[in-house]
């Protein structure tokens, strides 16, 4: 499988194309920009549009998106991509992330970021935070993290300061 990048909108979201070699995509997090992002994708059949929560800078080519493809977002329950859906709350209420067992992909939308967590003073709580992390803890060390904003990172490397964190939340 192959992961696409794209940063869109004014936030710069990242998001990301998943293809497999059946020529076959998911999109995660289409935060703006749907031209963009239907052309990243002319070369694909769209199985599926993931959603990590629903801040505006993170769906704003959703229903551009959904209509095009004739999907709904957080429907797809194929057996081309095998994944597992991990509620991590703390950033919002409703957020979630999409891990991929076999690459070991984390896609968490504002949960965890290179050298940083996310807000949760913009519908989040700092209690749902800190139990997401420890759940989070609980997988693989060499999971790569795919973040809504900013590098790729990995689990090992956050791990390290997530004590730090906690710390933090308990404030």
């Amino acid at each position: 499988m192959k992961i696409e990048c794209i940063p869109v909108g004014d936030l710069q979201t990242n998001c990301y194309i998943i293809s497999n070699l059946k020529k076959q995509a998911l999109i995660i997090d289409p935060g703006a920009e749907a031209e963009k992002i239907k052309n990243k994708c002319q070369n694909y059949q769209v199985l599926g549009i993931l959603i990590t929560h629903y801040h505006w800078d993170h769906i704003g080519a959703l229903f551009t998106l959904e209509q095009e493809y004739q999907i709904r977002a957080n429907n797809y329950h194929g057996k081309e991509f095998f994944y597992e859906k991990i509620i991590t709350k703390g950033h919002t209420k409703d957020s979630v992330s999409y891990y991929f067992p076999q690459e070991k992909w984390l896609f968490d939308g504002d949960f965890i970021f290179a050298n940083a967590i996310g807000r949760t003073d913009l519908g989040g709580n700092k209690k749902e935070m800190k139990k997401s992390l420890e759940k989070i803890m609980t997988y693989p060390k060499e999971t790569i993290i795919y973040p809504g904003h900013g590098p790729k990172t990995t689990l090992a490397k956050e791990a390290k300061w997530f004590s730090c964190y906690l710390k933090s939340l308990e404030k």
